[in-house]
């Protein structure tokens, strides 16, 4: 009996243990799989009339950014600044704006989140300040230890006198040799800035500059935020020289150099050990469009743990003429790149460029979001884009971005950033729900009266809702641990996602990319899967709309998309049929989804079928399937998940607890 009772303490204690340890681990990686939300806070919500977006309103809007089923807040930043550079030119990195409210409001935001179940992180801007910052005017005056807390030289003088610049750098402000450096009498020396010449870039090759943006980190990690976006990551160093590049501006000795790295894996390991020491894991991500070679090394090596970067494949590569195969490679070549055991992330817009929906198409918005949330990863949504917001005409003499204004009233369309940077549209109220002001920050994109939040939630069927259902659905397990593949169908127009999962119905998205509707034979690629198949998400463009769909002839209006399940349990002889949509969604049991989708009363197209294509995964290891073709793994570490460990240590526990038992017996 004293055996038996050793035993029963033993299973107990270590099933106490595998518990913790399996919250613990869960609670420590929650970012590998979470739903972000940028929000510009500028153009947000405004709380006190200004006609600026600020803390306090954006608080206001929490129930709402809950209701979207989203998991973390990004805010772009909200420092004090001269707002040259609408925030990205910082004069103080450890307080908020006035514009935006003050230390007690950021705090009661991150309070009122973390009530909520929300994570805020931070945008963080290492590679430069403004020139309004304390540092920047001591160093100029030669003040130590500030002195070199910038990057200073003194470059040379022509014939005439004239100062010249130390080397060819170009800022991103000008095409003009020598651009990125900008003469300062005081100092009687030429300082770098990449950007504009308000944003001195810092010495990042100085260890007090380093212990400087540490100690920026403790600040706010102390104020309880949950993670930071780390900014403009490739220009963090410089060639140590200060060699003139072989062909200015593309980069040689300004870009993508090993130290910025370097310096990102420290920033991992610092805050790593904060979060060691404080039971708290934090999340961070790098901002970066440099080679993807250079990306890769950003998750690490075999020493260092590093930081992912964003994937910005749908900004930079996907048009609104790419089509299935061109999307299918994009997506592939990256997620072939990946490290072992790595997540990545997808992004379909963001503050510094174009609105997916105007960018690549406002019809194909829904079909972008059924890819962008149902791939594995994180996903990231920048705000106003689950109701499709579109980009704004700003006119020249209400432009504020400084790479607009920089290029003068012929040019300053094709470069000024202000379009995808509107106040957010929440209703048809005067200044859209925004502000109570008649006039905004930036103009009011005038589509708002129709297009906007309250409309859409009214709607039976909308971008808005669409987008929720997505969002809910994308976290069963098969979208968080599930392999993934790819296909491509009638002729290049239609794209096909297959998530799948042992002991889960599969689940496949198909969108077309198309401007007609196209007849879809999934029969063709997918021969196992059920005759009749369930609609879990349809897209709000969708036509004539059924619950179910024969596998092997449905139609697909142009531009619309569908999520289907493999569920056995649902499964038909023949269609069901609905007159009307339907939109049932439990948030408890995303599974539950029901909706209608397009599939009778269209003429025919093409009815082309395509071979079996796959893709690949976050993980380098292919698992072979059935036939022809194979199916990847997200992560392979989701084998060894802590719940799967729990039961495996609790089986031997039984197995040698009895076989001890029977022994004594």
């Amino acid at each position: 009996m004293l055996v038996v009772t050793r035993y029963v303490a033993l299973i107990s204690a270590l099933l106490l243990f595998t518990t913790a340890v399996d919250g613990a681990l869960a609670r420590k990686e929650w970012w590998k799989t979470t739903l972000v939300y940028q929000i510009w806070p500028r153009g947000f919500q405004d709380s006190d009339g200004d006609g600026e977006g600020d803390l306090k309103g954006i608080a206001i809007r929490l129930d709402y950014i809950e209701d979207l089923k989203v998991q973390t807040i990004c805010l772009s930043p909200i420092y004090p600044s001269p707002l040259i550079d609408s925030g990205y030119d910082i004069s103080n990195y450890t307080d908020v704006h006035p514009l935006f409210g003050d230390l007690d409001d950021f705090d009661v935001l991150v309070r009122e989140s973390h009530n909520r179940g929300l994570k805020v992180i931070l945008d963080i801007v290492p590679n430069h300040s403004s020139d309004q910052h304390e540092w920047f005017q001591l160093s100029a005056r030669n003040v130590e230890p500030y002195s070199d807390y910038y990057i200073w030289a003194n470059g040379d003088t022509d014939d005439d006198g004239n100062n010249i610049p130390p080397t060819n750098w170009l800022s991103t402000y000008s095409d003009k040799d020598g651009s990125a450096w900008t003469w300062h009498d005081g100092r009687r020396q030429w300082y770098y800035h990449k950007f504009h010449s308000s944003q001195p870039d810092l010495n990042l090759r100085n260890e007090r500059v380093i212990e400087e943006l540490m100690n920026i980190f403790d600040f706010w990690l102390k104020r309880n935020v949950d993670g930071f976006r780390i900014n403009a990551v490739p220009y963090f160093f410089e060639d140590e020289y200060l060699r003139d590049e072989p062909a200015a501006g593309k980069g040689a000795h300004t870009f993508g150099l090993s130290e910025s790295t370097a310096l990102l894996y420290r920033f991992r390991e610092h805050i790593n050990n904060w979060s060691t020491n404080n039971g708290t894991w934090k999340f961070l991500i790098a901002e970066s469009y440099d080679s993807d070679a250079n990306l890769i090394t950003y998750y690490g090596n075999d020493t260092h743990e590093g930081i992912a970067p964003f994937n910005y494949k749908f900004i930079t590569h996907v048009r609104n003429n790419s089509d299935a195969n061109h999307i299918k490679n994009i997506l592939d070549s990256w997620l072939n790149l990946l490290p072992r055991n790595t997540s990545t992330n997808w992004v379909l817009s963001n503050h510094d460029n174009s609105r997916a929906a105007s960018r690549i198409g406002l019809n194909r918005v829904d079909g972008l979001h059924m890819l962008s949330l149902l791939l594995p990863g994180q996903a990231y949504t920048y705000y106003g884009e689950e109701i499709a917001m579109l980009d704004a005409k700003v006119p020249w003499n209400r432009t504020i971005d400084p790479m607009g204004c920089f290029r003068g009233e012929k040019e300053f369309e094709r470069f000024s950033r202000d379009p995808a940077r509107t106040p957010m549209q929440w209703n048809s109220a005067k200044s859209a729900g925004f502000t109570m002001n008649d006039t905004t920050y930036l103009p009011v994109h005038p589509n708002y009266i129709y297009r906007n939040v309250e409309a859409q939630l009214a709607a039976k069927r909308s971008n808005l809702l669409t987008y929720k259902r997505l969002a809910t659905l994308r976290k069963l397990p098969i979208f968080v641990n599930g392999d993934y593949e790819f296909a491509t169908l009638n002729n290049k127009r239609v794209l096909v996602l297959k998530r799948s999962l042992e002991n889960y119905p599969a689940y496949i998205v198909v969108i077309n990319l198309g401007i007609r509707q196209e007849r879809v034979n999934l029969t063709s690629i997918y021969p196992d899967l059920n005759a009749v198949l369930r609609t879990v998400v349809e897209s709000s463009n969708a036509l004539h709309v059924t619950i179910t769909v024969p596998r092997d002839n449905f139609i697909l209006t142009a531009n619309a998309a569908l999520v289907l399940s493999d569920d056995e349990k649902k499964e038909t002889s023949e269609p069901a049929t609905s007159s009307t949509p339907t939109s049932n969604v439990s948030d408890e049991d995303p599974s539950t989804i029901k909706s209608t989708v397009t599939t009778e009363g269209a003429i025919s197209s093409s009815d082309d079928t395509a071979k079996k294509k796959t893709s690949t995964s976050s993980s380098d290891h292919v698992t072979p399937k059935t036939g022809s073709g194979t199916t990847k793994k997200p992560n392979d570490a989701a084998l060894y998940h802590p719940s799967v460990l729990n039961v495996m240590i609790n089986l031997a526990i039984s197995v040698i607890g009895i076989t001890q038992i029977l022994a004594v017996t």
